[in-house]
């Protein structure tokens, strides 16, 4: 159980690291950044429904 905390947590942690940089090395105009924002949100969604049916077959 806590190794998949740690991977969650890792995988957070990864997420928001990637995204700092790319933001830093990559300025974006805000068209691209709202058009991006919009794809991600369902990618999002499918990950936290992963996440979810996961942990509900650990438990």
């Amino acid at each position: 159980m806590s190794n998949v905390s740690g991977f969650m947590k890792g995988m957070a942690t990864g997420l928001v690291v990637g995204a700092a940089v790319t933001m830093i090395a990559d300025p974006m105009t805000d068209r691209e950044r709202h058009k991006i924002a919009k794809k991600t949100e369902g990618i999002f969604k499918n990950i936290g429904s992963v996440i979810d049916t996961t942990l509900g077959m650990i438990k």
